[in-house]
């Protein structure tokens, strides 16, 4: 019998988010949220923030975040900065990305 993990209450938080920029918008896009990079690993519970573009496909842009724990995403998501980034990134898209949110379990 297999069992399935209960949702952990604590620990650390992985957000994969992924987007695909308008045509001709890839650079755009990469520059613009590599700006954000430095400044967000900075921020308090930020323990890995990395920027990606699919090896087949520039256009095809791919974040992956680790935060220490919920507390600290929400803090992140709730910065003038990240309300900025996403004001600023949304007409560079086409369409609207997807996330995967995990939880550490081992």
């Amino acid at each position: 019998m297999t069992q399935t993990p209960a949702p952990p209450s604590a620990g650390t938080v992985v957000l994969v988010v992924e987007a695909q920029a308008a045509p001709g918008m890839a650079r755009a896009a990469t520059d613009l949220i590599g700006r954000f990079v430095e400044p967000t690993r900075q921020e308090a519970g930020c323990l890995q923030y990395r920027l990606h573009v699919d090896a087949a496909d520039d256009h095809h842009v791919v974040l992956i975040e680790e935060w220490q724990d919920e507390a600290a995403l929400g803090a992140h998501q709730a910065t003038s900065a990240y309300a900025e980034l996403m004001r600023a990134l949304m007409p560079l898209l086409a369409g609207e990305g997807r996330g995967l949110r995990l939880h550490a379990l081992t």
